[in-house]
């Protein structure tokens, strides 16, 4: 190679050497994730991580936007904004982490269909975002206080556990077979919860059930008063009731106490009982019914409505299982009614004119010789069907059974078949 060529070479090769010298460093490629705007109403690009002055701000993202954020300092994350670096608050935005939510399914068990909610309430219909049939699925995220999240396209909702269960082979869902009546609830005394239901969400009419709520209104009432052995005279008018209705054989002119009317309602299921009990306890029937909705609205019985202290039909009257196992947990809480409720018979001697002895038969006949039904409350009326109300003991847990609209047969099956599950 020739001297020129040499001297070429060697300066072609300086001031390669000084032309990388003098460029800046390339930065390492920063690791980058995503970010997601968290506030509904949007959240502002800045050009500077400060909130001081709106002049920073370069445009508005809309909720649910995402980002590459490629640092995190004092509250910003420097995203990737097109071509250029901006700034996003963690006031406004989150990173998007790649841990999934474990999920589980759930079915929708009722016949009728579930209300997928935007707030788990059904307190409006406002919240319903749609109707999902029976059988539907869903991926639910989480329980709580009777309600599923469930995953939804974009956003979560909320499914009723009256309409949709967990699907789990250790909770099935009650066969028709097994449980043939219309309705029914079967849970633990006390717990929310349950062990088995059935369209426990739809409304019902509850017969003579409705005279469980009869006597915690007037057991609350008689005792705060202390008059519960009080003797009063029965009037015809505090005896009047529907044509057909059940009677305990009370008789305007007897002398009774309000003990011996709760007997006389709970164990012959007596309407001219539960008419007494009323007018003595409230002054008048509409009065003591209006004392009967309050203290069901006060325990939580929301899809109930009464409107006698009997359960005779009125297509105004009306609950569902689920309400009833309401009633139940509460009733179960006072002892000399559950003592009353559990009476094969019950004799009184009723003064007056026509002093004489009553004696009464309980009126539940189901499976009378098992002795793990230790209590319990009828019903019937043509449009009800046969309504019941078991309170069952298996060694030291104590349950509670609610059937409602079945024939007698459905019902003896439901509970033969509760007590040997």
């Amino acid at each position: 190679m020739s001297f020129f060529m040499k001297s070429l070479f060697r300066i072609g090769l300086t001031l390669v050497l000084l032309i990388t010298l003098c460029l800046p460093a390339v930065p390492a490629q920063a690791a980058s994730y995503q970010v997601i705007v968290t506030s509904t109403i949007g959240a502002n690009i800045r050009s500077k991580p400060s909130t001081s002055s709106s002049a920073t701000i370069t445009r508005r993202a809309p909720y649910k936007a995402k980002f590459t954020a490629v640092s995190y300092s004092n509250g910003w994350y420097k995203i990737k904004d097109g071509s250029a670096y901006r700034y996003l608050s963690n006031q406004v935005a989150k990173k998007v982490t790649t841990s999934s939510v474990k999920t589980y399914k759930i079915i929708v068990y009722s016949t009728a269909g579930a209300n997928v909610r935007t707030s788990p309430s059904t307190s409006s219909s406002k919240n319903i975002k749609r109707h999902a049939t029976y059988k539907s699925k869903f991926n639910a995220v989480s329980y709580s206080n009777g309600w599923y999240k469930v995953k939804g396209k974009t956003n979560y909702y909320y499914v009723s556990n009256q309409v949709a269960r967990k699907l789990t082979t250790s909770s099935p869902a009650p066969a028709s077979g097994s449980y043939p009546v219309a309705s029914m609830r079967y849970f633990k005394l006390g717990s929310s919860g349950y062990e088995l239901t059935k369209e426990s969400f739809a409304r019902r009419y509850p017969a003579s059930t409705t005279k469980l709520l009869t006597a915690l209104v007037a057991y609350d009432a008689a005792a705060k008063k202390g008059t519960l052995d009080q003797t009063f005279t029965l009037t015809y008018s505090m005896l009047s009731v529907p044509a057909g209705s059940s009677s305990a054989g009370f008789r305007s002119g007897d002398k009774v106490t309000m003990r011996q009317l709760l007997n006389g309602m709970l164990i012959r299921s007596g309407n001219d009982a539960a008419k007494a009990i009323a007018v003595r306890t409230g002054g008048s029937e509409s009065n003591f019914v209006s004392m009967m909705n309050s203290r069901a609205k006060a325990i939580g019985m929301s899809a109930s409505h009464f409107m006698n202290p009997h359960g005779f039909y009125h297509p105004s009257h009306y609950t569902t299982a689920a309400d009833m196992q309401k009633l139940a947990n509460t009733y179960a809480k006072y002892s000399y009614l559950m003592t009353v409720s559990g009476r094969k018979s019950f004799q009184t001697t009723v003064k007056g004119p026509y002093a004489r002895t009553l004696t009464w038969y309980h009126t539940n006949t189901s499976l009378p010789g098992d002795t793990r039904v230790y209590a319990s409350k009828t019903g019937y009326t043509p449009e009800s069907a046969y309504t019941r109300v078991f309170f069952i003991k298996k060694g030291s847990t104590r349950y509670g059974l609610v059937t409602l609209k079945g024939t007698l047969p459905q019902t003896e099956t439901t509970l033969r078949s509760v007590l040997n599950r």
